[in-house]
């Protein structure tokens, strides 16, 4: 079983998807530092010399291959499941967590991060509310969603555990013979 961790940028997946990863002895994959390791440049550097279409269509990649992964926790970059049929690829890969992060915090988290290409240039917290209002409905179909207001990583990494295993058991006790567990899913929150 793989934990898929998505939401906004700068809502926490890669710091509380490690610290997932190590408290259930998995392995953790960053989808975003992964195609920066196969390509040898950042993200940002993808944005400027190809382009977000070339990008989008490696992350599209990307989630298609990640069924093929075991107990990994998987961090996604913000705009991995926007594109069309990667939250079923995604969700095929595993349980889906929502990271919900307040837009206040993002913008705070932000302000200082030259790596996101999607919101450099011009007002940043104009840019974070409407790519947020636009995204939002996609992540809200996660199998999880859980609320990382005013809480640790280490608060947050437990309610994605917890979350996750319930969301399993219910995907599994209540799937009929034969069905798929993606049949039997239903959102989990914290």
């Amino acid at each position: 079983m793989n934990v898929v961790l998505i939401g906004f940028m700068a809502s926490g997946k890669s710091s509380v998807g490690r610290r997932v990863a190590r408290r259930l002895g998995y392995r953790f994959l960053d989808t975003d530092r992964f195609i920066e390791s196969e390509l040898g440049c950042t993200v940002a550097e993808l944005f400027a010399t190809k382009g977000e279409a070339y990008f989008r269509e490696l992350e599209f990649r990307l989630a298609r291959r990640l069924s093929a992964l075991t107990n990994t926790v998987i961090a996604t970059g913000g705009g991995m499941p926007a594109a069309p049929g990667n939250l079923a690829a995604l969700k095929a890969a595993g349980i889906v967590v929502f990271l919900n992060a307040a837009v206040e915090e993002i913008v705070q988290r932000l302000e200082r991060d030259t790596r996101r290409p999607k919101v450099q240039g011009g007002e940043l917290k104009d840019k974070v509310l409407h790519l947020h209002a636009a995204r939002l409905p996609l992540y809200a179909q996660a199998d999880v969603i859980v609320d990382t207001a005013g809480k640790s990583v280490n608060r947050v990494a437990g309610d994605v555990i917890r979350l996750t295993a319930e969301a399993l058991h219910a995907r599994t006790a209540s799937a009929p013979a034969g069905a798929s567990p993606e049949a039997a899913a239903k959102p989990q929150t914290a």
